[in-house]
This record gives structure tokens, sequence and C-alpha cells, in this order.
């Protein structure tokens, strides 16, 4: 996410210390040059979207019974703030944690969330990623605004501020589609994994039965 793909592309100071070498033509450009942020009303039919700390911005609306279980039942829609595929959505009190993620459906979230609509084509995936690194995370915690962290809020005034790395689009679409195989490789390895251990309880399960019942012996 800060070097690129190109283990040999000319690097450069960034001339930001946490960030250190980055690519030559790479950019660092404040979130302001690429974001706006966006306050327009949603409408009662498009979903109510949620940004989790684990999974970034849902891709459809919670639940009757999810909604339920995590006593979050949305009576109010008014307020809500339209988001669209390509924006960039984060919860104001869970930025620092990671609560922040790109929107892949039109729908609308909660108004304690921000909206950032690009100002330009980018790749809302990549800059997901980005986001969610240590690196940056710690940087949204560092301008979080509060005395403890129960209390801690990034408000857009202080988001517009940070930095970023900006590759060119096609190196964003590269590098998002790289990270996409990973993570689907990963997918596969905890299912297949997750698999294997179900297979072994039950067998564990059916040599405790055979031998409870005598049908083999110890």
């Amino acid at each position: 996410m800060t070097k690129g793909l190109n283990p040999d592309a000319p690097m450069k100071d960034s001339g930001v210390d946490w960030i250190g070498e980055i690519p030559a033509h790479w950019e660092v450009l404040r979130n302001a040059a690429l974001f706006e942020e966006s306050k327009k009303s949603g409408t009662a039919d498009l979903p109510v979207l949620s940004v989790s700390i684990h999974h970034g911005v849902s891709r459809e609306e919670l639940s009757e019974e999810e909604n339920l279980r995590s006593a979050i039942k949305i009576a109010d829609r008014t307020s809500y703030v339209e988001v669209l595929p390509g924006y960039i959505a984060y919860n104001m009190m869970r930025a620092w944690q990671g609560g922040i993620g790109a929107v892949y459906t039109h729908g609308m979230v909660s108004p304690a969330y921000v909206v950032a609509k690009p100002r330009g084509p980018i790749n809302a995936e990549y800059f997901e990623l980005l986001y969610r690194t240590d690196r940056f995370i710690g940087q949204m915690d560092q301008n979080s605004k509060g005395i403890t962290d129960f209390r801690k809020r990034l408000y857009w005034e202080e988001f517009k501020t940070l930095l970023t790395l900006v590759p060119s689009p096609k190196e964003q679409n590269e590098i998002a589609a790289f990270c996409g195989t990973i993570v689907s490789a990963c997918k596969d390895a905890v299912e297949a994994t997750e698999r294997e251990i179900s297979t072994l309880k039950e067998f564990k399960q059916t040599l405790i039965a055979n031998a409870v019942t005598g049908k083999i012996k110890i």
C-alpha cells in the first residue's frame, strides 16, 4: 500500500517520517485535495448501511433480526446521508479503530458518519485498504478529538487535513486487484481449515459414541 507492486520502481523520500520512502512518481496529498464532504440527504427507499471496524462499509442493510440483536433499530431516517458507490464513509467515533471504508452500494448512512465524495476519478477500494493500515489508522487516531478513547471523534475538519498516498489511477486499480486476490486466497484457506476442524470434531464425537456403546475397545 505504501511501496507499490514494482520492486524496481525509483523511490523518493515522502517527506513524512511515518510514511518513509515511496515510489518517485507517487504524490502525498491532503485529503481535501481528493475529497469533499457530502451531506446530501438520503431517501426513505434507500438501504441504511453501517461501517464496521472489521469489514468497512456494509453492502446491504442489516436484517430486522440483526437490528434487534445489535440494538440499533432505525426509527428516523430523515437525517441520514446519501452515499454512492466510490465514496468513502467513516464512523466519527470509530475511525481511530479502522471504522472506515469504500462504498459499494447506493444507500445512506447515519449522521454519526462522515461521507467523503471524491473530487475526481479514484479507486475507492485502494483508499479503503490504505486507510485501514496501521500507519493511517494511527494518523486518524492522532487527529481525533476527545479526552478519552470512548469520546474520540474524527471530524471532517481533521479528516480533510490528513495525508494520503496517491498512485496513478492505473496503479490504484492494480493494487486493489492484487490485494483482492490475496484476501480471496486467505478466505479459501480459512474455509478449508474450518472444514477440516468440523470433520475432526465429527470424528471425535463418533469415536466417543462408539467407545461408550462398546462398539470399540480402548
